[in-house]
């Protein structure tokens, strides 16, 4: 067995000259890390850049001053691990706000606890309550939050507080996640993307706010911009005729890909929602249709509607002898899906964006040019409001409209 040693906060000294003009004398700061959290204090003492060691992280010890500041920095590293020490004894798991009070004396007001603290203690708290939150609705927070940290530490905010919070800190953060490279995509956010990030960071304020440790709410006023016309991609017959011609019969993977997205397109579920199928979700009405009656993962409302006879045929497939809970498809994950659908797309030919959603979107527009109204096409993808639905309906009639044109 592997022996993994304990995790323990971690401290770098430093010089405090970030953004600052050339100065004789800099403030000395220690940097404490711990679990992906960061605190900053103030040892209170100065150096001139002569006097410091930048390679040790300590003031060269040529002088009485310098060497008495090398003992209080020796002090303050102890007096950390001491503090980390004294509360594990107590059987309480420590923090870093925790190991000021101890190092420091004094109390941390809430308002003065660090956003991201509050943060992570909110979304461990609604980890919790697992018949309120689903794992997907959590997984966003989680991915918020990384974003968030990315973001406080290019900024060198890492300890912002919650009274701190302002309008300003909100724009900044919606700029940095639309213009700058976010590492996990190698690109900035699309801006529907963005607007998910942003509402869970205001649902975590809103929390703050009601449990009156914000006086005054920052996203007050504060509108986040949605596009004014969303570029939805879709594919349209021609392409879905390429891809369903496609012979990947020598390709087990792409073989069930393409039966998983054929399946998609004819039904429009999400990529959650097909996961999620069991084999108690289907039923049988009296005139023989297959039907789907489920919970969306998203919006937790009631999917009820009938099977084509190409999805009735796929799921039918698939289901085989499982029965009850048993999930209907395999388990697969919606990077490898998209994955073995790009590549797909190379070998079809077809230059549209192909993914999972691609497929919801290509029922929607296509159910709409075959005649199905806007009313029954959002029972049938579950939206809450017409006005999500609508979406299709204006690119429906944008495609009515170029095939006018295209006649002179």
């Amino acid at each position: 067995m592997r022996y993994f040693p304990e995790k323990r906060p971690t401290v770098k000294i430093y010089l405090h000259q970030y953004g600052k003009k050339e100065l004789e004398a800099y403030s000395v700061y220690a940097r404490v890390l711990y679990k992906r959290t960061k605190l900053e204090l103030s040892l209170r003492m100065k150096a001139i850049p002569i006097d410091w060691d930048f390679d040790n992280n300590l003031f060269i010890p040529n002088k009485q001053y310098n060497i008495h500041c090398n003992q209080r920095i020796g002090e303050f590293r102890l007096a950390v691990d001491t503090a980390f020490d004294d509360l594990k004894r107590g059987s309480v798991q420590p923090t870093l706000r925790m190991i000021r009070e101890v190092i420091t004396g004094k109390k941390v007001k809430n308002n003065e606890m660090s956003f991201l603290e509050y943060y992570d203690q909110t979304v461990e708290q609604k980890k919790q309550q697992t018949t309120v939150y689903r794992q997907s609705t959590i997984d966003q927070y989680v991915r918020a939050r990384n974003h968030l940290f990315d973001f406080l530490v290019r900024k060198g905010w890492i300890n912002i507080q919650l009274g701190e919070l302002s309008k300003n800190f909100i724009n900044e953060f919606e700029n940095y996640l639309l213009s700058h490279q976010i590492e996990s995509l190698g690109r900035p956010m699309m801006r529907s993307s963005a607007v998910t990030n942003l509402k869970r960071i205001k649902a975590i304020v809103n929390e703050a706010v009601r449990a009156e440790l914000i006086e005054k709410n920052p996203f007050e006023g504060y509108k986040v911009q949605h596009d004014k016309t969303q570029n939805i991609s879709y594919l349209t017959l021609e392409q879905l005729k390429k891809l369903e011609e496609l012979d990947v019969s020598e390709y087990p993977a792409l073989s069930r890909t393409k039966e998983y997205f054929q399946f998609l397109c004819q039904c429009g579920l999400r990529y959650g929602d097909f996961q999620s199928l069991r084999c108690y979700n289907l039923e049988y009405s009296t005139d023989g249709l297959l039907w789907i009656r489920m919970e969306q993962q998203k919006t937790r409302g009631t999917l009820h509607f009938p099977l084509s006879s190409i999805a009735k045929k796929i799921i039918l497939k698939y289901q085989g002898n499982k029965t009850g809970e048993q999930y209907v498809f395999p388990r697969i994950s919606n990077q490898t899906l998209n994955k073995h659908l790009r590549t797909m797309k190379i070998m079809a030919g077809v230059k549209n964006k192909v993914s999972c959603h691609v497929g919801r979107h290509t029922f929607a527009v296509q159910s709409l040019d075959a005649g199905i109204s806007i009313e029954v096409l959002q029972r049938l993808l579950g939206h809450k409001s017409i006005s999500s639905t609508m979406i299709y309906a204006q690119i429906s009639h944008r495609k009515l409209s170029e095939s006018i044109l295209l006649l002179g």
